[in-house]
């Protein structure tokens, strides 16, 4: 079967270097690709933007689907399945970058670190790869978090509670996927009154999929409650934004708490060996996959108190307000839709804390020091 015709969307990064060993590539928008411009493809790689279902691959000579995120709400997998089309996600490939996201929120809100780190609590909604990562990158931070994941037995693992719970945390993260149908949908999980629980001032952070809080909902929520604080990634009806909502946010940013380049990297390495796998299983033989190494930033650190290197290491690497600001200009443009795709498309080179050396500036770290800027990246 072998050279293969794949299409891969353009903002999948080292695809070229990943997929050429498989063949042909031609890169698409994601948004907008239609049935069209399949032509006689066999594997088709995409991110969230696209949508895959029958309207899509009906006639088509496609094979192989492979989404390099971590969702799947984008892919009829039943179709897929019926069709005999193998699909496939990388589950957990950006969940050190969102975890880098949620922490770099906590680190330019206000007080947040040090409540946290002084016996606050951290609740989640969704305990899956991201839910669970960024529950252990906090506890290296000495930063208490629990858990309610319904598709999960809350005896499986000691962080998981109820929803009441985490409601009564000082900061909720909701990173559960998006879906529609089973026992526990997480459409619209989350309401306006299940929100009123929150404690004063609390901190509600979005990084999952916008549609598992609807957009009515948290505009009546800040009407109800101004003291509650928002930062949201993800909206409802991407990549349209409701502006009001935006403007009632702490911090708000385009769909990019994955975003992180490592992740990016980690995804499409994923996809490749799901199609190296595929193309072993079908007798085209096997694949070795090419490497790709990139380099390890070096930052400099000036500060002493702890919470104070934190919050220098994370915006050093990654200032979430940059993020923020870039995306309040561009929902004043004239159509703020197609910048929104814009900011994805052009995002800035992000690395993860982890992929990157701390060192003093001018005198070298303490023990102390680099004890905690290791659990900030996720070491132990």
């Amino acid at each position: 079967m072998l050279p293969l015709k794949i299409l891969v969307d353009e903002n999948v990064p080292y695809a070229d270097a990943m997929f050429a060993p498989f063949g042909e590539i031609r890169r698409f928008a994601g948004r907008t690709l239609s049935a069209a411009e399949l032509g006689d493809a066999q594997a088709l790689i995409v991110r969230s933007v696209t949508r895959v279902d029958r309207a899509l691959l009906a006639g088509s000579q496609i094979k192989f689907v492979g989404s390099c995120t971590i969702g799947a709400d984008h892919l009829d997998m039943d179709y897929l399945a019926r069709s005999g089309i193998a699909a496939y996600t990388a589950p957990g490939c950006n969940a050190n970058s969102v975890a880098d996201y949620v922490i770099s929120v906590i680190c330019a809100c206000g007080d947040r670190l040090e409540v946290l780190r002084h016996g606050g609590r951290v609740g989640l909604v969704g305990f899956g790869n991201v839910g669970r990562t960024v529950a252990e990158r906090l506890a290296r931070l000495s930063i208490d978090s629990v858990a309610y994941d319904p598709l999960l037995a809350q005896d499986s693992d000691p962080r998981l509670s109820t929803l009441d719970e985490v409601l009564r945390c000082e900061v909720m993260s909701v990173h559960a996927p998006l879906t529609t149908g089973g026992n526990y949908p997480s459409y619209h999980m989350l309401t306006a009154k299940q929100l009123s629980s929150l404690p004063d001032g609390a901190l509600l952070i979005s990084a999952g999929r916008g549609g598992v809080i609807a957009t009515h909902d948290l505009l009546a929520l800040k009407q109800q409650r101004p003291d509650i604080h928002l930062a949201m990634d993800v909206w409802e009806g991407e990549p349209s934004v409701d502006k009001h909502l935006a403007d009632l946010c702490l911090i708000a940013t385009p769909h990019i708490a994955g975003y992180s380049l490592d992740g990016k990297v980690a995804g499409t390495r994923m996809i490749g060996e799901r199609l190296a796998d595929y193309v072993a299983d079908i007798g085209s033989g096997e694949l070795a996959l090419p490497e790709v190494a990139l380099p390890r930033p070096s930052i400099d650190l000036k500060a002493e108190g702890d919470n104070a290197l934190l919050r220098e290491a994370a915006a050093a690497v990654y200032d979430v307000c940059a993020d923020d600001k870039r995306f309040r200009e561009s929902l004043l443009a004239e159509d703020p839709a197609k910048q929104f795709d814009a900011l994805r498309k052009h995002y800035p080179e992000r690395r993860e804390f982890a992929f990157c050396d701390y060192r003093g500036a001018g005198k070298a770290l303490s023990a102390a020091q680099l004890n905690l800027l290791a659990a900030l990246q996720g070491s132990k």
